[in-house]
């Protein structure tokens, strides 16, 4: 099996939707359930990528007759064509898009970028960052009105408590406190790393760690909320109570995802003159790196055709993560 880590870099607003609510937002983006952090669900990933291939699903078969689930498509993406032996599950597979990094507004510098210590965690262990790169945190609620940032960044503000001067960092309406003598440094430099993009350079500056509940509660609250009105055919004026409010994740945050690929599940007697070996792990992923590169730009979620979901990607290899005591006793 090949595996690739997969960046995703919004250039616009981004609304995955979970269908209606009964509360404020009509229209909600995905979620995961315990954290609230927002997500971008691997069905969402794989449809937009399989579009890029949507004139190749159909192929020649062993007799040269072109057929439907025999194209590239068919065997990257999966092919359900139920009236032969041809359909099987595709060679890729792809896991839910994590997000990473979040803008914010800040009082100084205009925007930051938040993560939190679940989050580096978690992409230490998929292979997107290393272990001496994630800062310590301690895990107690003094810490829910402290953050991890450069003091010397475009972030810090310094303030006068008592006799003494310390360094703040303002996030929408709440500040916090510089936590001890860390910095976010570290991480924020290899993030930078990740993705070549201009905006995305500033991170080592303007990234910002703070403890996971604040960082669930400003995932929560701060994401964008535009509204929207029908407008009447025949009036040209807005519907009464036609007007909603739909959720979006806002541009530039990160995302990344795990991606896999391996042999096809496709008989090679699908291919015309090529044999199984040809429709290996390897030759999968290199296909869909060519395919990321090539093109850079993809659009997911809704609203396409209003400037949504844009987002740069990226393929990479993960980091290796080094074995457990555990892991390396069994």
């Amino acid at each position: 099996m090949q595996q690739r880590l997969l960046y995703l870099f919004t250039r616009t607003p981004l609304h995955v939707g979970a269908g209606s609510s009964v509360g404020a937002i009509d229209q909600p983006i995905q979620r995961e359930r315990h954290t609230g952090f927002p997500i971008i669900p691997a069905s969402s990933l794989k449809g937009s990528f399989a579009d890029h291939w949507n004139n190749s699903l159909d192929g020649p078969d062993e007799k040269g007759v072109r057929r439907r689930g025999a194209g590239e498509a068919a065997w990257l993406f999966g092919s359900d064509d139920a009236r032969d032996e041809k359909a099987a599950a595709g060679a890729l597979l792809f896991g839910e898009a994590r997000l990473l990094a979040f803008p914010i507004r800040s009082a100084r510098g205009s925007y930051a970028w938040i993560t939190s210590p679940l989050m580096l965690r978690r992409a230490a262990r998929d292979g997107v960052l290393a272990e001496k790169d994630i800062p310590a945190f301690p895990v107690d609620q003094a810490a829910d009105a402290k953050a991890l940032f450069s003091p010397e960044g475009p972030l810090a503000l310094e303030v006068t408590e008592g006799t003494q001067k310390v360094k703040k960092v303002v996030l929408e309406e709440y500040a916090f406190s510089h936590l001890g003598s860390g910095d976010s440094k570290a991480a924020g430099a290899a993030l930078a790393g990740l993705f070549d993009d201009p905006v995305w350079k500033e991170v080592a500056a303007r990234l910002v760690i703070l403890c996971d509940g604040q960082m669930s509660f400003f995932a929560t609250t701060a994401c964008e909320v535009a509204q929207h009105v029908r407008i009447n055919d025949e009036t040209g004026t807005a519907d009464p109570g036609a007007l909603f409010n739909q959720e979006n994740v806002p541009s530039e945050a990160l995302f990344y995802a795990v991606t896999n690929a391996t042999d096809s599940r496709l008989k090679s007697k699908a291919y015309a003159g090529t044999d199984h070996t040809a429709k290996s792990a390897e030759a999968a992923m290199a296909i869909f790196e060519a395919k990321v590169e090539n093109t850079k730009v993809f659009q997911f979620g809704g609203d396409a055709s209003t400037g949504l979901g844009y987002c740069t990607v990226r393929v990479a290899k993960p980091a290796p993560v080094p074995a457990t005591a555990n892991s390396a006793a069994r």
